[in-house]
């Protein structure tokens, strides 16, 4: 079975306007053909984006593309766009099907398909996030193991959900070529069909992907398929992936990254790291702080367009090609702007809701909010003074009224701060080499030269408590200027590393904010922190899940495989527990006895044809000076020990805290308002419950949460609510609660996504 496609990159090496122009010109040219001959299908990637784009220049074929839908001939949706799965929050991963389903059901319906051609890997919970909008079949290309020897797979969440799965053999584009010269016809798709055969063991038909990045299909295409001696067919993606049975299919646990049968692209994750912020921030902004206080406190919906726009920028930015930074300066710069968008949006939504409150707060006092769905201890700067609060779960209380004692008060002790549930013990070492990769592979000189010593360092104690207890290392480094392939330059520039370590009264972890200003090209900075014990696997965060990683990667394609791995909320290994703001690429290193986190990845290549670490180009060799990353860098972490094989609850509870800190707002009331007492929003309780969301959906509260832990866990809901509903992640209701009390309690199987709506 042939399935005509293009696989469309929104942007990449050249910006989305100009990539746009040719979709225009491609879709203009396959429309018209497919309208004029009934033989025709077409796949248009599994994407809205391409639809939406090519409408918003050609309004006027509307209706031909909802027709074409509407026939099952054209095929679109599921997704809004193809994202990179690990360098976004489970979150926007949901958002982004639930956009595109919807999107694609008012064309005339959405192809039923988890199609996943072009993702860097795969995040562990995807099934399960595809089997809540009752999607029960995938495909995918990137990341499948070396044990998957046949067409079709069973790919299983860690909370048991599978999809039946189709493996690409060769890629999205196996047949790309098939069609190219009348002439070659048979024996190119004999070529192609003895290839596919290898794979399908059971016989049947064979899966003939006939396009790539930015392709048409042949003028010709339905008489040459007429013509041909093999039979063959045309069909959309859709029409060939019916079964969704998994009995009997051999099964993939997880996530999928390995290097076995196509490059995976691991360096994606740490070029461009202030796009990884940048993401970050606006999704916290966003999901976290906007949509939660707008779902509470602005009932009247005035604030809905806005989180809908901001929600539309941030899905936009998730592309595999935007958020990883592996596109041109042009393309990097747009997504910045794109990002920032999403996050002003969030912020003015945030400032609408706040600024309602807070118009009942004497003007000499401050309104304090709190995103996190507990009540919490944190500290807020207000007039530059730290001051300790209480406030309740999603709510909020003045400062006056929610100023509280330390219970466990911040203090020096010796030279480093501490507060008895935290203490830093060391702030890890710097570690520079040369990196002479590109934006897609991380690879060093042949003979690197790695600079970990710094050649004068001072420490100053800053602040000493009771609140907020602080002291600054100073380390300056001599760093080489560039590298070639072959070594790094012998002339070297100085570099002063900053950095800030802080522990606030009643936090269980240390702070750490590192700074300094880049001078240098060619080259990748890490944080090499010292594990309590050794370490001989790793569990990082992220997407609903906290997935186990061991310390080397799975090679075979032509790739060497670096074991270096993402996480959202914290990276965890041999005691010691990372908290992160954003995405952040991590590796065990010195046979497990450290953990490096990287901080900047310097590069002037999209792709080298050239990268010592990867037999093939990723792309085509466009100079990229901004991946450089020159001027100042910034990162914000903390540090928390564990006991035990794994992090357990308190982990997860802590990086909820530092990930989503209370925020202080000025009142306006006059003088002398008595102010708001403290209230809560919503409380939601639970070992290892991790809030995704909450928001109001056709005027219902709608919250979702996942247990990220092995065990079974119990979410209990407090609040004012009469009635709750279970729904899956489209927001179908499947199961009443009993919550007529203003409490309900939910079981939670391991490491499952749950939906509600509260009436």
């Amino acid at each position: 079975m042939v399935v005509p496609h293009t696989h469309w990159d929104r942007e990449w090496y050249l910006p989305f306007q100009r990539f746009r122009l040719r979709l225009v010109g491609l879709l203009d040219d396959v429309l018209a053909r497919m309208d004029r001959d009934p033989r025709l299908r077409f796949t248009l990637d599994g994407q809205m984006a391409a639809v939406d784009d090519y409408l918003e220049i050609r309004p006027e074929r509307a209706e031909l593309v909802a027709r074409l839908v509407r026939d099952g001939r054209l095929a679109v949706g599921p997704w809004q766009i193809l994202m990179d799965e690990f360098l976004c929050s489970g979150e926007t991963i949901v958002r982004n099907l639930e956009l595109g389903l919807r999107r694609a059901d008012d064309l005339g319906g959405a192809m039923r398909v988890g199609y996943l051609p072009d993702m860097f890997g795969h995040v562990a919970q995807m099934p399960q996030i595809l089997r809540g909008f009752g999607i029960d079949r995938a495909c995918v290309w990137r990341g499948v193991p070396e044990r998957v020897t046949t067409h079709a797979f069973a790919w299983r969440a860690p909370d048991g959900s599978a999809v039946r799965t189709e493996y690409l053999p060769g890629g999205y584009g196996n047949a790309v070529h098939m069609f190219d010269d009348d002439g070659l016809l048979d024996d190119r798709a004999n070529d192609v069909a003895a290839w596919l055969r290898q794979w399908r063991p059971e016989g049947g038909e064979c899966l003939a992907m006939y396009g790539s990045d930015h392709t048409a299909p042949a003028a010709d295409l339905a008489e040459q398929v007429e013509r041909a001696s093999l039979p063959m067919r045309l069909a959309t993606l859709g029409e060939f992936l019916t079964d969704a049975s998994v009995e009997g299919l051999p099964v993939v646990e997880g996530e999928m990254r390995s290097h076995a049968r196509a490059n995976i692209l691991p360096g994606v994750f740490s070029v461009r790291i202030p796009l990884k912020a940048a993401m970050g921030a606006a999704e916290r902004r966003v999901a976290r702080y906007a949509e939660p206080l707008a779902a509470l406190w602005l009932p009247d919906g005035s604030a809905d367009r806005f989180l809908e726009l901001a929600w539309r920028k941030l899905i936009e930015v998730s592309c595999h090609d935007s958020v990883t930074g592996c596109g041109s300066d042009a393309t990097a710069q747009q997504v910045a702007a794109r990002m920032a968008e999403a996050e002003q949006l969030g912020h003015a939504v945030f400032d609408l809701a706040t600024g309602r409150l807070a118009a009942g707060v004497d003007r000499s006092d401050h309104l304090v909010v709190n995103p996190s769905p507990a009540r919490r201890r944190g500290v807020v700067r207000i007039g530059g003074d730290p001051v300790l609060v209480e406030v309740p779960a999603l709510g909020y209380a003045t400062a006056r009224s929610a100023a509280v004692q330390p219970r466990r008060p911040a203090r020096i002790v010796g030279d480093r701060p501490a507060n008895g549930l935290a203490e830093l013990r060391d702030f890890g070492r710097i570690v520079d080499g040369g990196d002479v990769g590109d934006t897609y592979n991380y690879a060093p000189p042949k003979t690197d030269a790695v600079v970990d010593e710094p050649v004068s360092e001072y420490l100053q104690i800053c602040e000493t408590g009771p609140v907020v207890a602080s002291v600054a290392l100073n380390r300056e480094y001599r760093w080489p200027v560039e590298a070639g392939a072959d070594t790094r330059s012998a002339t070297t520039a100085k570099v002063a590393v900053h950095t800030l370590a802080e522990v606030h009264a009643d936090e269980p972890y240390a702070r750490l904010f590192i700074a300094f200003d880049n001078p240098c090209r060619d080259h990748r900075v890490r944080l090499h922190l010292p594990l309590p014990r050794r370490a001989d696997r790793s569990f990082g965060e992220g997407q609903f899940a906290v997935v186990e990683r061991g310390l080397t990667g799975e090679g075979g394609h032509g790739e060497f495989p670096i074991p270096t791995f993402t996480a959202h909320a914290f990276v965890a290994a041999g005691g010691l527990a990372v908290l992160l703001r954003h995405v952040t690429e991590y590796e065990v290193v010195n046979d497990g006895t450290e953990l490096a986190l990287t901080l900047l990845r310097s590069v002037e290549m999209l792709s080298r044809d050239d990268n010592g670490l990867r037999e093939e180009p990723a792309g085509p060799q466009v100079f990229t000076p901004d991946a450089q990353c020159l001027g100042r860098q910034g990162f914000e972490l903390a540090l928390m020990r564990y006991e035990g094989d794994r992090p357990g609850p308190e982990v997860i509870a802590a990086a909820e805290l530092f990930g989503h800190e209370p925020k202080a707002v000025r009142g306006t009331a006059p003088e002398g308002t008595p102010g708001p007492e403290p209230r809560s929003g919503l409380d939601v309780a639970g070992d290892g419950v991790v809030l995704s969301s909450l928001r109001r959906r056709d005027g219902i509260l709608e919250l979702r949460m996942v247990n990220e832990r092995p065990e079974p866990s119990e979410a209990v809901m407090t609040g004012d609510f009469t009635s709750a509903t279970r729904c899956d992640l489209a927001g179908r209701p499947t199961e009443p609660l009993d919550a007529t009390t203003g409490r309900c309690v939910l079981p939670l199987r391991p490491w499952e996504i749950a939906t509600l709506a509260l009436g």
